[in-house]
């Protein structure tokens, strides 16, 4: 926008003037108004205020400046909110602009005859004044947005000291208000003013302050709540702030309201239909003064103008919009009724021109992002429709350098507006990245037609600053062509030749013929370019960007500026998006103009671009050919170099002429076998270019290298395909490969080369990379080929006849191939494995080699025992060492065989166990070929036998300690708790089917808890029995615990566990198996009743209760003995039995049995019903079996056995 006056498109902020906080300068545009007489002075004797409160101050009222801020409602609030001032600083004084133009000199003759109504003055800046520089037919000057924007304030804010101890300001002060007033009343504009009061204290500390605050205000007669504003000392910045945000605020409405008011004096003006004709016109009421339509633009675009001051930016648009309609009308419009040879076209032009930027912006201020790009595609077309009609035509440079220019405007209007979706991102912030958007979307999204054209859409300032480009190329295409004739200055010239350019060159806002054909229009070019550059590289558009680079240096190239073409195609070469995309046709074009700057400079440092580039035109043909054919050979023959040039490029990056297929005939292969391979090279160029002899090709299989040579072959036939089997590759070193081929390539031709390899590492290969390398005489170039560029072959061609077939590779990717290791021929054999073994038993497996290799071998054996949730089980070799166990087989013979003896210890629970033997051995003859076997099996553990424990009372035979009797001294020491005996038994029952045979039980304490002792009679039962699924077994031992204090009432635990000692047939070696015995709780303090017998006959026993009260309580129990019919007793049926603490009582029955027992009858069994009472608590006790012949039967009832014999 800079061809445009700075006045007609800056956005217009309501103008504060700050007087006496000193001078800043302004770097604001002024330009100077010619007028007769000076405008309203005001002045003031007051001292500026210099203190440190008011430079702060000053600082924050700078901050509301709102004239570098962007141009939108976020950035610059409306009347809404908080909106922007432009804040200009002044001394004391400071002369206003004169509201009338000074009236024109009259004749003496008519000095005393009455002024006519015409002779009204008028502004200086009016049609109607003739000072005026749009005086008598003009519509509208820059200066009078300089006048509003620069001269007149809406608002005045005078700023004074008030000193707490020098009242005698007070009347200086006063003064300097009303001079100000009166200054400002006699300019005839309607300024609003206030004062700001900077005082030294606040009036809190000085409270007189409040009086003289009141006297200046009655004597200046302010509003104390608009005009007169206090500021009492602020220590914080963000006070100062808040106060200067707050007193904006307050006269915020004033300020806007100032702007009202003009707008509504604009409106009556319009509304009466302009001014009658000025006295001053050369003709009355002539064509020559302004028109009516004229004074409506002038009209529509003074309330725009206001509209704008108070950040009504809708409203500003319509009069905008109606003031260009009032230009364009065909009904008496200015720029239909003024001729285009008049320089008031011009003017009329650049006023329409300002104004349609205004739209735009405020389009853009309100987020109509489409209507924008629309209004500025229809201005752009109306604009051309009348330069058409009225104006020199469109097919002018003159237009294109306004096209130019309106591209470039939209462009500086979308940065300046900073659309959010539009922003530039930043390299390294990857969310303004993603943000960003190519263009706006349309601001009603269910509104948008569903075919509408792009250019109806904002899109970003690169767009349109690559149509300043365009606008730039076509008018210097048009300045190339201006006549030799047109091209001499108008000093040289002859007055007619001067008139016929005036007539055939639009020459608005553009140069003169003589000077456009001499303009330096590549330099503007190529800035234009690069700024269209900068904006599509930051959204990552390369595509575009390049294609602009492209079209730069083709413009440069025919300016003849090589150097600098060189630049930028170097810069596009290396960074071309257009390879990977396979666009042959900019790439050819880019490679074509490079290589062609490249031949004109010739110089060392970039011959090496010439191999370069013939390399990829190559592969780019027959797109854009050369008129040469190219010889890529050749092609630095005619550079004067020393040194040889190096080249090393990547498929990745750089294009090739030659296409390489690879492929495996097989799928897989094994260690040490030969396998075939095939690589195929198609030389893809046009048939006109030079046949190429490559020096060697490499291919990289994994570890390995082949490295083909040149070796010509004059034999071979010229055909389309050529095939060749090289022969057997040789080694040449560690990992590298060498055979030989004829490495000339035709174009258009297929050359096939096949070898047959071999590998030894048992993986599966890929082909990593393929290099060809060519050599000549100036340079050496190589190209190397990924794995992901190398095609994979489909077919695999060989003779057939004197002709070449081919079939389909029999597998999905022939650019792979399984090595697998050779397979082993030893054998692995187990002996005496099992369907299932015990826990805890050893198990031994005899494991034999048989080594069925054609040669002796070198082996290892190892074997891991692994459960599924990862545990293991020991193992070793019975004749090795303990912690070993891999098994060393050195020089096994051929077909001889070798046998070990495995030892696996049981797990202690069921689980099932993977047996793996890993076989590792290689051949004497061949120890660089390791082979491999292993074998797994299953190994189930079960668990042979299960114990039921069965712990209940007996009766101890020593007495208790009592009350009444005589004790013995105790050692502290010593125990003195009450003996108690039980009676663990364990029940053996059989889980497998397998007969066992138990060798012993021992019975083991580990822990006795409650400060008690545990003691067994016998612990070990050496007596051995068979346990089967019908065998049981039972083992019973009787365990005597003691607490150490008879005080001690807390119960015992006892942990206890049993192990088994037991074997089977199979197992030669005994096992032995721990069981843990549930803990045991013995009770200490409470009371029970235990039963024991003794015979009497054969058909009569005595049977002895014993109540135990071990606690420190007295106990009463009551005691009933039930009478049955299977027998008779003798003794208490009914009675009360009171026990003391820490006592036992014993009751005696005598029974006898009804009836004889029969001679096969040893006995009977019969079940006294005794039952014991607690009188207390209400509760039976339980009868415990307390000896021999008493047992708990099938009813959970006391039995006795009555006979002679003992029971089975």
């Amino acid at each position: 926008m800079d061809a445009y006056p700075p006045l007609y498109t800056e956005h217009n902020l309501p103008l504060v003037l700050l007087s006496g906080l000193g001078e800043r300068e302004d770097t604001g545009h002024q330009p100077h108004i010619p007028r007769r007489e000076s405008g309203a002075k005001i002045h003031g004797d007051s001292p500026d205020s210099r203190t440190d409160l008011a430079e702060r101050l000053l600082g924050e009222l700078l901050a509301l400046d709102g004239s570098d801020h962007a141009w939108n409602s976020g950035a610059l609030p409306g009347p809404s909110g908080a909106i922007k001032y432009q804040m200009k600083t002044i001394g004391r004084s400071y002369t206003l602009p004169a509201r009338k133009a000074a009236p024109q000199p009259r004749s003496p003759c008519l000095e005393g005859s009455p002024s006519p109504r015409s002779a009204e003055l008028h502004s200086p800046l009016s049609p109607l004044s003739p000072g005026s520089p749009v005086f008598p037919d003009g519509i509208f000057t820059p200066m009078w947005f300089s006048k509003h924007q620069q001269q007149i304030p809406a608002l005045f804010l005078a700023f004074f000291n008030l000193n707490a101890n020098e009242a005698s300001q007070d009347e200086q002060i006063k003064a300097d208000i009303n001079a100000i007033r009166g200054a400002m009343s006699r300019s005839g504009f309607k300024t609003r003013l206030a004062v700001v009061l900077i005082s030294d204290k606040s009036i809190l500390h000085a409270p007189e302050i409040e009086d003289r605050l009141g006297s200046i205000r009655r004597a200046t007669t302010l509003d104390p709540k608009t005009g007169l504003f206090f500021m009492p000392p602020m220590s914080s910045q963000a006070e100062i702030a808040t106060f200067a945000q707050d007193m904006m605020h307050t006269l915020q409405p004033s300020i806007v309201e100032y702007y009202r008011d003009l707008t509504k004096h604009a409106r009556r003006k319009k509304a009466r239909g302009g001014p009658p004709p000025s006295l001053y016109s050369p003709v009355g009421g002539s064509s020559q003064t302004t028109s009516a339509s004229g004074w409506n633009v002038r009209y529509e675009v003074k309330q725009g103008v206001f509209a704008e001051f108070r950040q009504e930016m809708d409203v500003a648009e319509r009069h905008y919009s109606a003031a260009i309609e009032e230009l364009f009308s065909s009904e008496g419009g200015v720029l239909e009724t003024t001729h285009s040879w008049s320089p008031r076209f011009n003017e009329a032009r650049l006023l329409c021109d300002a104004v349609a930027i205004r739209v735009i912006r405020c389009q853009l201020w309100s987020g109509y992002t489409t209507g924008a790009a629309q209004s500025w595609q229809n201005y752009k077309l109306r604009v051309r429709d009348l330069v058409d009609r009225r104006g020199k035509g469109s097919l002018t440079y003159g237009w294109d350098a306004w096209e130019a220019r309106w591209a470039e405007v939209m462009s500086e209007l979308i940065q300046h507006s900073a659309i959010p979706s539009l922003q530039s991102p930043t390299a390294d912030d990857a969310e303004s990245l993603a943000a960003s958007q190519t263009y706006a979307p349309h601001e009603r999204p269910s509104n948008t037609p569903d075919r509408m054209p792009g250019l109806n859409l904002l899109h970003h300032s690169g767009y349109w600053l690559r149509l300043l480009a365009k606008g730039i190329k076509s008018r210097w295409e048009k300045a190339l062509a201006i006549p030799d004739e047109d091209r001499i200055p108008p000093g040289q010239s002859p007055a007619s030749m001067v008139a016929s350019r005036s007539k055939n060159y639009d020459t608005y806002l553009a140069l003169e013929p003589h000077e456009e054909a001499t303009h330096d229009h590549v330099t503007e070019l190529a800035f234009a370019c690069d700024r269209a550059v900068q904006e599509f590289d930051a959204r990552q558009q390369l595509r575009m960007s390049q294609q602009v680079r492209l079209d730069l240096a083709g413009d440069l190239i025919r300016a003849e500026r090589f150097a600098d073409a060189l630049q930028v195609l170097i810069h596009l070469y290396e960074a071309s998006a257009w390879r990977e995309d396979e666009w042959r046709i900019p790439f050819s074009r880019l490679l074509v103009l490079l290589s062609d700057c490249a031949s004109r400079d010739k110089s060392e440092a970039i011959a090496f671009l010439i191999p370069a580039l013939t390399w990829e035109l190559l592969s780019t043909t027959p797109v854009d050919m050369p008129s040469s054919a190219l010889d890529i050979a050749g092609c630095l023959d005619s550079w004067p170099i020393d040194d040889k040039v190096e080249l090393h490029m990547q498929s990745t990056n750089r294009l090739s002429p030659i296409v390489a297929t690879f492929a495996f005939r097989s799928r897989e292969s094994h260690v040490g076998e030969a396998f075939e391979c095939q690589l195929v090279l198609d030389y893809a160029t046009s048939e006109t270019s030079r046949p190429m002899t490559l020096s060697k090709v490499e291919i990289v299989l994994g570890t390995k290298t082949l490295s083909i040579q040149h070796n010509e072959n004059s034999k071979d036939k010229v055909s389309s395909i050529k095939l060749s089997d090289l022969p057997q590759a040789r080694e040449a070193g560690e990992g590298r490969l060498e055979t030989t081929a004829d490495l000339h390539l035709t174009p258009r031709q297929r050359t096939i080369f096949r070898v047959s390899l071999y590998l030894r590492e048992a993986v599966t290969h890929e082909v990593d990379s393929v290099t060809v390398f060519l050599e000549t005489n100036k340079f050496t170039l190589s190209h190397r080929f990924a794995s992901e560029t190398i095609l994979p072959g489909s077919l695999w061609y060989f003779e057939h006849g004197d002709d070449v077939a081919n079939i389909l590779v029999p597998h999905i990717n022939p650019k792979a191939i399984a090595i697998l290791p050779k397979p082993p021929r030893m054998q692995v054999l187990l002996h005496g494995l099992r369907n299932q073994y015990f826990t805890d038993e050893a198990i031994y497996l005899d494991i034999e080699l048989i080594n069925d290799e054609d040669g002796a071998v070198h082996a290892t054996i190892s074997p891991k025992v692994i459960g599924a949730s990862g545990g293991a089980c020991p193992v070793r070799w019975l004749d090795g060492e303990e912690d070993e166990s891999v098994r060393t087989v050195t020089g096994l013979d051929a077909s001889a065989s070798n046998h070990g003896q495995l030892v696996i210890y049981g797990p202690p629970e069921a689980a099932s166990f993977t047996l793996s033997l890993d076989l590792r051995y290689t051949l004497t003859s061949d120890t660089g070929t390791p082979l491999a076997k292993t074998i797994s099996v299953e190994i189930p553990f079960v668990v042979p036998f299960e114990a039921k424990f069965m712990f209940v009372p007996r009766l101890h035979l020593s007495p208790w300690p009592s009350y009444f009797g005589h004790n013995n001294y105790t050692p502290r020491s010593a125990a003195d708790g009450i003996l108690q005996l039980w009676k663990l038994g364990c029940h053996f029952t059989s889980l497998v089917p397998d007969t066992l045979h138990i060798d012993q039980v021992e019975l083991l304490v580990n822990g006795v808890d409650g400060e008690s002792s545990c003691e067994i009679a016998t612990s070990v039962i050496d007596r051995q029995f068979e346990l089967s699924q019908t065998k049981k077994a039972l083992s019973d031992f009787e365990l005597t615990t003691q607490k150490s204090s008879l005080d001690d009432r807390q119960p015992s635990h006892l942990d206890l566990a049993v192990e088994v000692t037991w074997h089977h047939s199979g197992l030669s070696t005994p096992a032995t198996t721990s069981i843990t015995v549930p803990r045991l709780t013995v009770p200490a303090s409470e009371p029970r009743v235990v039963c024991t017998m003794s015979s009497d006959g054969p058909h009569s026993a005595r049977i002895t209760y014993h109540l135990e009260n071990p606690s420190a309580h007295f106990l009463t129990f009551a005691l009933t003995m039930d009478a049955k019919d299977d027998f008779a007793f003798s003794g208490p049926k009914y009675r009360t039995l009171s026990l003391v603490p820490l006592s036992r009582h014993h009751v005696e029955y005598s029974v006898v049995l009804h009836g004889e027992l029969e001679d096969s009858e040893p006995g009977r069994w019969i079940t006294p019903n005794f039952q014991v009472m607690d009188s207390y608590y209400q509760k039976n006790l339980r009868v415990h079996p307390g000896g021999d012949r008493i047992k708990i039967d099938e009813k959970k009832e006391i039995a006795v056995w009555i006979g002679s014999e003992e029971p089975s």
